[in-house]
């Protein structure tokens, strides 16, 4: 029982809004001391991927009617605007390009005297249930073709062909790859209970997980995306489950007496961490992929948890309180190699960004907290959310040019996206009730 007491004030004093709240109700529920209830062609044309500078004047044109081609162009552009480095440009109503699937004299001084930079045509042909896009972008200065390629989707895979389209074009123009098919995944209450949820990357396709009518949250995704695990209290101890996409059910993944809290998927596919409170103070605890464990990474007096994974799989970022108000730590997948990159402050929920260099997390300011970018080689923060609500649990997108998070601004914790910048804040969609967690899919 003192153990238990002792546990119990660490948490007490630590865990607030953010992450480590979730793992309060857990704890709390846990000890009943406190209990509560094909073919790309490459030109040599490269447009910098970023937030600022100058955008690139882009036209979208389908050369049919069809409404699969209106649906397709309309998501191509939103798309593209997304992406932040192009400006969507059409005709006057009273021009055309031509509808051939080519870049003719006539489409050179209509996209000239309109200021478009590049042409993309596209043209759909349906058959049994079957969608055929062929796509082609021009780059209007050099007149020359950037790629030309065909796409086959069954009919109701119009969103997923249009992603691939727009993944395309940007590919070509730039050489980095963005993947507009990627999801989010979070924690809802608009069931009554936490249940985790998921939506496309712009706010579409709003799909329930879990059903578990309980405290469901911290939804992590798996190195392939084939997975979700998450914290449930569905069977009265926080434990962890694996949502499986393609099977559509959750079964149990690490059910330790105790505290059971996602941590995080290595790139690599070969590892996950996890906090465990099986043996007493809430510590760092090394899995397989299948959920064997490995190694206890720490052995320190008080909680550490929040883990992330950096790129190269060797090593990760997690929040311990081991000398006092909750501060950032990196350590290799051995448990060796411990260094303190957070000196001050508050700080909760960090996130290593996909392609390295950065790391997100939430820090405190008075009642509330904000989001926060460290260089990884300077170990200096930046600040990128401020008098604008609580904002929490940031999440990286797969490229790392963009962040989703969590905040209350609104009077309601809703789910927010920004440049790593901390550039163009916006809700990514109007969902009810309280959405936090989230987490961006690779």
């Amino acid at each position: 029982m003192k153990k238990r007491k002792l546990l119990s004030d660490y948490v007490v004093k630590w865990f607030g809004r953010s992450t480590l709240k979730c793992a309060l109700l857990f704890l709390l529920s846990t000890y009943p001391l406190i209990h509560l209830s094909t073919c790309i062609y490459g030109a040599d044309i490269f447009l910098q991927l970023k937030s600022g500078g100058r955008k690139t004047n882009v036209s979208i044109y389908p050369t049919d009617n069809l409404r699969h081609s209106a649906d397709i162009q309309k998501i191509v552009s939103e798309d593209l605007l997304y992406s932040g480095i192009f400006n969507l440009i059409s005709l006057p109503p009273d021009q055309f390009f031509t509808t051939k699937l080519d870049f003719n004299k006539t489409d050179y001084n209509l996209a000239v005297a309109n200021g478009i930079d590049t042409l993309v045509k596209f043209e759909i042909k349906t058959s049994k249930n079957k969608i055929t896009l062929s796509g082609s972008c021009w780059d209007v200065v050099s007149v020359k073709k950037i790629f030309d390629k065909e796409y086959k989707y069954a009919d109701y895979e119009i969103r997923k062909l249009a992603h691939n389209f727009s993944e395309d074009i940007i590919k070509s123009l730039t050489g980095q790859s963005i993947n507009f098919s990627s999801k989010i995944a979070f924690s809802n209450t608009m069931s009554g209970n936490k249940e985790i949820w998921c939506v496309d990357y712009d706010g579409k396709n709003l799909t329930r997980l879990t059903y578990n009518n309980s405290i469901s949250v911290l939804p992590k995704f798996s190195s392939g995306g084939k997975y979700i695990y998450y914290t449930t209290y569905k069977n009265g101890n926080p434990d962890m489950f694996r949502y499986d996409f393609k099977k559509n059910i959750s079964v149990p993944f690490i059910i330790y007496q105790g505290l059971n809290i996602t941590g995080s998927a290595s790139p690599d596919g070969e590892y996950f961490i996890a906090t465990l409170s099986k043996d007493g103070d809430p510590e760092l605890y090394l899995f397989t992929a299948e959920g064997k464990i490995i190694r206890r990474l720490t052995y320190s007096r008080g909680v550490d948890t929040a883990a992330s994974f950096s790129p190269n799989s060797n090593e990760f970022i997690f929040v311990s309180d081991r000398g006092g108000n909750p501060q950032l730590y990196i350590m290799d997948i051995e448990g060796t190699n411990l260094r303190k990159i957070t000196h001050g402050g508050y700080n909760d929920s960090p996130c290593w960004s996909p392609v390295g260099g950065a790391i997100a997390f939430a820090k405190r300011n008075g009642a509330r907290f904000d989001i926060y970018v460290m260089d990884v080689s300077t170990n200096k923060e930046y600040q990128l959310t401020k008098n604008s609500g609580s904002n929490e649990n940031p999440s990286f997108s797969s490229d790392g040019r963009r962040i989703i998070f969590s905040s209350n601004r609104t009077g309601r914790y809703e789910l927010f996206s920004m440049y790593a910048d901390g550039t163009d804040q916006k809700p990514i969609s109007s969902i009810a009730k309280e959405s936090t967690n989230p987490v961006w899919s690779p």
